[in-house]
């Protein structure tokens, strides 16, 4: 026999306190009488002890079922999962609650279903966990998708809670399904911008699904404007589409991607996607310019990509902030250091780091460390120092110094051209080392050997040499031809590695026979020679020396007084003896995934013939090395703007291939554009946070000062993906902050208008947002949890479940394997005896057995 209420036997022990109670209360009852009614009590405390005979199943503890009912289940599959639910429930009630859920969880109400929309088992779990607050059991039946919240994280706090889940899924077939996968376009854009917009599809033929691929269209629009339509074939697996298009008027734009298949698709919700994107005024650069003409080629591929450009001397650049201010950005093309004042280069910086415009720095034989950057504002600003990169061993150099000793070199107020010409070839011998080789050709219609070529510190010493140039003696007029034709042949036989001559003159020379010149140049440069020119004052030959500086490969310098003449020759003999360019055909190599390559490949650029070589700072991005692993593009933030460094050049001599590219239009577009300002800022914000069933709109609102705008009118009109609109009112929420939660039934792209009114002024802002299409209609993210029979198995491992086929087919099922005897209930029989027992008592106490 079996108690079911054990503890009501306790109740026995208050017999003998009723029969010493009926005593005291002088009652007069015979000893049977008084037997039998103990009896009946007896039998009452034993009828609610519950007694039973025969085999007892074990124990039903609490028990919650829960069932998945989502959408990525089949209908056969949620009817199974709901049948077998309903099954162990009727097994194990009264002590078993069914939860069903899919984004919601609806409790024991068969005439409610859950959003199916979604799959949160976390959810479920949690609402299981507080029905068990003294532990229990969980049944977890489902797909073990999962779109929102960690499940795992839930059971881990069942175990803890001392909850066990066992899991059990549907042996159904995957169902079919292509669905677009994302809708990506730049967040940003300006009026005449080409731009990609890129579409991911996925295809799951399903375990039932068809063969091979599948035939499908695919369709873009903006509103209601068609952009691009094409039909397309999905194999199994992930997929993209490209669409390109070109940004029109200022807005926003509403991007719509549908895609349409004829069969094989299960969910039409997930054939759609979308994205938004705002269009503001081009963009107006300024080309700064080192030499005229130098921008053709970029000006015009600037302007064919709809970015408005104006073209400007170095020399004619603005130094004042406000007059630089109408442009959104600036390209150095090749400009060196001395072309611009101080203050021009102040300007510069302050450019980018205050005013939080774009810079672009290109190289060229002016540039850079060629360019004497180095300890200027212009190198504070650029993501590359002037340093060299690191060699294995540094390079030994011969330098050869022309200079000019006719007699207009000492015909100068103050102080002699001739003696600052000589004070600078004293500077270039001490910026040289021990294995360098100098030589100094002094010439007028002759030429002189001040310096034969010889090396520093062999022979003559520095200040031997020195003293030579201190006697460097004038002489009469001036034949530059001669000149070169005698100092560049023997520079030729110098065993230097990099062999470099500077040329002084202020006069012009007898000879103007460009050909004979550039002949003699040209075969230098076939002699690895390279030759720059200072031109010392207004009466010099600053056409032939500009133009001998481009054959020779070096740099063009003015010196507009004397004093200008030593720290132009140091900075020559001081970028000779640096080596800082390479010169050899070479092809870019990618360094790192960055907007200013979005869509190019390094096999697609062309071959580049040399860079200038620096050194990239620490927190610049490098886009592209050379082969050597020198930066060729880098890129960093500075301040509020951005810097851009290409150190080949926009053209010749080292980029002389990319004009004819035709992809040179749109990287430069891409390279300029991404320097640009960002027009979504200013002293209204808005911004949309994504919330179950929309979004929650919010809007900023900032006086000129800093301080919140309050007690403003802000109203805003929202258009929805089907094109129609809606207007309504935001209410303020907190100091300068207005908010609006909208609800966003339908997924797609919405175009979010706010204007903000107070005392006569009126601002206007608009924005996008794309309202996600159910996570429950989309592939599972791979975000590193599990998912499917994976996820099951993890809680059901968790919480010392069974999982999957390890269920038993019934709750209540007995251990053993033949079936047991049902158990008799023996309280209705005592409830019998005890009233037989009190009508007998009865009976004894009236003497109805007494004769």
């Amino acid at each position: 026999m079996i108690l079911r209420n054990p503890q009501m036997i306790w109740l026995l022990l208050l017999l003998p306190t009723f029969a010493l109670l009926w005593r005291w209360r002088g009652v007069r009852v015979s000893l049977s009488a008084l037997l039998l009614r103990l009896g009946a009590v007896a039998a009452l405390v034993l009828a609610l002890a519950d007694p039973s005979l025969g085999a007892e199943p074990p124990p039903v503890g609490p028990l919650v079922i829960l069932v998945d009912q989502s959408d990525s289940l089949s209908v056969a599959g949620r009817a199974a999962l709901l049948a077998e639910a309903e099954r162990l429930a009727s097994e194990a009630s009264p002590h078993a609650r069914l939860l069903t859920f899919g984004a919601n969880v609806v409790a024991d109400d068969p005439a409610q279903a859950p959003d199916p929309a979604g799959s949160d088992v976390a959810a479920a779990l949690r609402a299981a966990r507080a029905l068990l607050p003294g532990g229990g059991r969980v049944v977890l039946l489902s797909d073990g998708v999962q779109t929102t919240g960690d499940a795992l994280a839930e059971a881990r706090l069942a175990a803890e809670a001392g909850i066990s889940i066992d899991v059990g899924t549907a042996d159904v077939a995957t169902l079919p399904d292509a669905a677009i996968t994302s809708v990506t376009a730049p967040r940003l854009l300006r009026a005449g911008e080409e731009f990609p917009i890129t579409i991911g599809v996925r295809y799951d033929p399903g375990s039932g699904g068809l063969a091979g691929d599948l035939s499908a269209r695919l369709r873009l629009w903006n509103g209601a404007e068609l952009l691009g339509d094409q039909q397309i074939s999905l194999s199994p697996g992930d997929d993209s589409f490209t669409f390109r298009h070109v940004a029109g008027d200022p807005g926003v734009l509403q991007l719509r991607a549908e895609l349409t298949v004829p069969t094989g698709d299960t969910f039409v919700a997930n054939n759609g996607g979308g994205a938004t994107a705002i269009v503001v005024p081009p963009p107006n650069i300024l080309l700064v310019t080192g030499r005229p003409g130098d921008g053709v080629d970029l000006a015009a591929a600037l302007n064919r990509q709809g970015v408005q450009t104006s073209q400007i001397d170095a020399v004619r650049l603005p130094s004042r902030l406000s007059e630089l201010s109408p442009y959104d950005g600036m390209v150095l093309i090749d400009v060196p250091a001395a072309s611009l004042s101080l203050d021009q280069m102040a300007g510069v910086r302050e450019f980018v780091r205050s005013e939080g415009r774009g810079l672009v720095a290109t190289g060229g034989r002016n540039s850079f460390t060629l360019g004497s950057y180095k300890g200027t504002p212009l190198e504070d600003v650029l993501p590359v120092t002037m340093e060299p990169p690191p060699r294995p061993q540094r390079t030994n150099i011969a330098l050869l110094l022309i200079v000019d000793r006719s007699a207009s070199m000492t015909a100068a107020l103050g102080v002699s051209k001739l003696d600052m010409a000589k004070e600078a070839a004293q500077l270039a011998t001490d910026s040289l080392q021990a294995d360098d080789r100098i030589g100094i050709l002094g010439f007028d219609t002759g030429t002189l050997w001040v310096v034969p070529f010889q090396q520093i510190g062999a022979g003559l010493s520095v200040a031997q040499i020195q003293e030579q140039i201190a006697n460097l003696p004038s002489g009469g007029g001036t034949d530059i031809e001669r000149a070169l034709d005698t100092g560049l042949p023997a520079l030729a036989q110098q065993p230097s590695e990099v062999r470099h001559a500077v040329l002084l003159t202020d006069g012009r020379s007898y000879s103007n026979n460009f050909g004979s010149y550039q002949q003699l140049v040209e075969t230098a440069r076939a002699q690895q020679i390279t030759l720059s020119t200072i031109a010392i004052g207004a009466d010099s030959d600053t056409a032939l020396l500009d133009q001998l500086a481009q054959w020779g490969g070096g740099r063009y310098y003015y010196a507009g007084r004397p004093e200008d003449i030593p720290r132009l020759t140091l900075l020559e003999s001081e970028i000779a003896r640096a080596d800082p360019v390479v010169e050899e055909p070479l092809r870019a190599s990618l360094a790192e995934v960055h907007p200013i390559m979005r869509d190019f490949a390094p096999a697609d650029l062309p071959e580049l013939g040399g860079y200038v070589a620096v050194t990239e700072r620490d927190s610049a991005d490098v886009v592209l090395r050379s082969p050597e692993g020198d930066p060729l593009l880098a890129a960093w933030q500075y301040g509020l703007g951005r810097a851009v460094a290409w150190l080949p050049g926009v053209s010749a001599p080292w980029a002389s291939q990319w004009p004819a590219w035709d992809g040179y239009d749109r990287f430069w577009a891409q390279l300029v554009r991404y320097t640009l300002p960002d027009q979504d800022s200013g002293p209204l914000q808005v911004r949309l946070v994504q919330q179950p069933g929309g979004a929650r709109l919010m809007v900023d609102a900032i006086q000129a000062g800093g301080n919140p705008l309050n007690l403003a009118t802000v109203n805003a009109r929202i258009t929805l993906p089907d094109g129609t609109a809606r207007g309504f009112d935001v209410r303020q929420t907190a100091p300068g902050r207005y908010t609006q939660d909208l609800s966003l039934p339908a997924s797609g792209p919405y175009v979010i208008s706010v204007v903000l009114q107070q005392n006569g002024q009126r601002q206007q802002r608009d924005v996008g947002y794309v309202q996600p299409v159910p996570a429950e209609y989309l592939p599972s993210a791979d975000d590193g949890r599990p998912q499917g029979a994976a996820l099951l198995r993890a809680i059901a491992d968790a919480t010392g479940g069974s999982a999957l086929d390890q269920i038993a087919v019934s709750a209540d099922a007995p251990a053993e394997d033949a079936p047991a005897a049902p158990a008799t209930d023996l309280w209705p029989w005592l409830i019998g005896l005890a009233l037989g027992l009190w009508v007998l008592e009865v009976a004894v106490r009236r003497g109805l057995f007494i004769r």
